[in-house]
């Protein structure tokens, strides 16, 4: 991180912006492009991930929920990212929220669907893990939480939510 990239001692809201949103686009893209397989990577130890009403406790949790989803066969999804914005900025912490939109369904692609299956906001809080020097420091997802505004009727989503 350079010199002008940091304001007090802490990065500038715009360096924690673009940062941040890369990390998640770059989950989403995990997720629809490999299954999630490397999800938990993101996470810290002692994350966790929420889906409506159900929970998964660090890691090992995190990596069984996406293994246990890619094991039921083939999917396509697309995770759309939006509207991030932080709502807290810290040095080494920073809460965020984005609106998620995605359209997913078992099957090989072309998978024939025009709506999405669930509209969410999306509250994160980031932690800086790593060397305090900043050069070897990376954000990493402490807690997720994923709240469904909108959901098709009886549809059922690939990682567990109850």
């Amino acid at each position: 991180m350079t010199a002008d990239a940091r304001i007090d001692g802490r990065p500038t809201l715009a360096r924690v912006h673009t940062d941040l949103s890369m990390l998640v686009t770059a989950l989403w893209f995990e997720i629809d492009h490999a299954d999630g397989s490397a999800a938990a990577g993101f996470f810290t130890a002692d994350a966790e991930l929420t889906f409506s009403r159900r929970t998964f406790r660090g890691t090992d949790e995190i990596d069984g929920a996406y293994r246990d989803r890619a094991a039921r066969g083939p999917r396509v999804s697309r995770h759309l990212m939006s509207n991030f914005h932080v709502l807290r900025h810290e040095s080494d912490l920073v809460e965020a929220v984005s609106a998620l939109v995605l359209y997913a369904q078992d099957g090989k692609p072309p998978i024939a669907t025009t709506v999405p299956v669930l509209v969410a906001d999306v509250f994160d809080r980031f932690v800086r893990v790593g060397e305090p020097d900043g050069q070897a420091c990376r954000w990493l997802i402490a807690s997720r939480r994923i709240e469904n505004r909108f959901l098709l009727p009886g549809d059922v989503l690939a990682v567990p939510t109850e």
